[in-house]
């Protein structure tokens, strides 16, 4: 397929954006070693670089250090992961938020509209409700997975007419899964009261207590899900201009549909299986992407990634720290700061059509 990387931009702009890329991923390290002083326990920027520094290869054993062993277990044990989940998870959720919206064409769409988030939800708190165990101490996101991938399929099979899945009945029967499955989880919360606590933090989502050992397959499923992806830049650039145009220049829609449909719930799904539920940011993120980088994915699924990790991080930053003592869910300042930026922007997409 011959087909132009962005029919919205000239091309002269191109290196403006990659340096603004690698300006997003810059600031993303920036974000990430902030967040690593944000705390209810105070470390002091030397004592944590030098944290850093022995975890070095080869080198490590050379830094001096006047850190304690406590120091090192907050650092290394709970604030890393916390900030990798974080990065991770943010990641996961702006590419799916910008693939998802170039497919249906629908700037409201996020990845949780194709049942993502009420699968998930539903086997989280199947697993908290009943006390199972069966994957042992990861019992809760194993469920939040394989049930998340599981409703997924399930709306891609009802959706399936006439050889194809139509992107709106694709919608509806995301939404009509999504109610019937948020009834049963609320069945199963109100009818287990002394669980409720922890089944409602898993829902408005948190990064805390996130584990290297959960890291460690997490993160190969999302790398290697963003990367494929990724890929499909040219596709789902063809398909933001109806599927009619991107079948008269080569793409085989159905095909590109389902995999990158597939390639979302998994990285997604694998993400939010250690966070929980965390909104706005699959919605919002490609927006803000949008309005810097143009209409090209190419450059809106490198840069969501990026923007959509720092955005997690921040928030993380302001659960932690807003109430002294206490780790609110993650998932109520991301809608509190997501809301006012969606409204600003679908003000601006109003605007714009007024205008046109």
């Amino acid at each position: 397929m011959n087909e132009e990387d962005s029919p919205l931009e000239p091309e002269k702009k191109t290196l403006g954006k990659v340096y603004f890329i690698l300006g997003s991923y810059l600031l993303l390290v920036l974000v990430m070693i902030f967040s690593t002083f944000v705390g209810p326990v105070r470390i002091p920027f030397l004592y944590v670089a030098q944290i850093y520094g022995t975890q070095i290869p080869f080198l490590g054993q050379f830094i001096p250090h006047n850190f304690d062993f406590t120091q090192y277990e907050i650092v290394v044990y709970l604030r890393e992961p916390e900030v990798i989940g974080g990065v991770v998870v943010g990641a996961s959720l702006g590419i799916g938020g910008a693939a998802i919206q170039s497919v249906f064409r629908n700037p409201i769409t996020e990845p949780y509209i194709i049942g993502l988030s009420s699968g998930a939800s539903l086997g989280a708190v199947t697993a908290i409700v009943f006390g199972l165990t069966l994957y042992g101490f990861y019992t809760v996101q194993a469920f939040a997975f394989l049930s998340s991938m599981a409703v997924v399929t399930l709306v891609y099979m009802f959706s399936f007419r006439g050889g194809m899945a139509h992107p709106t009945y694709l919608l509806l029967t995301g939404v009509a899964f999504s109610l019937l499955i948020s009834s049963i989880v609320a069945l199963l919360i109100f009818t287990n009261i002394t669980l409720q606590g922890e089944a409602f933090f898993w829902l408005l989502g948190s990064l805390q207590n996130i584990t290297w050992p959960e890291l460690d397959l997490v993160v190969v499923i999302v790398l290697i899900s963003s990367i494929l992806i990724g890929n499909y830049y040219r596709e789902l650039n063809a398909m933001q201009m109806g599927e009619a145009h991107a079948r008269a220049v080569g793409v085989n829609v159905e095909s590109v549909k389902r995999n990158i449909f597939f390639l979302v719930a998994l990285s997604v799904s694998a993400a939010v299986s250690i966070s929980g539920l965390i909104g706005f940011v699959g919605l919002v993120i490609p927006h803000i992407s949008r309005s810097i980088y143009g209409g090209s994915n190419k450059y809106v699924i490198p840069s969501s990634a990026a923007l959509g990790a720092i955005f997690l991080l921040l928030a993380d930053d302001i659960a932690r720290s807003i109430v002294t003592g206490i780790v609110i869910p993650i998932g109520i300042v991301t809608g509190i700061a997501g809301v006012p930026f969606f409204l600003y922007f679908l003000n601006k997409l109003g605007g714009a059509r007024n205008e046109s």
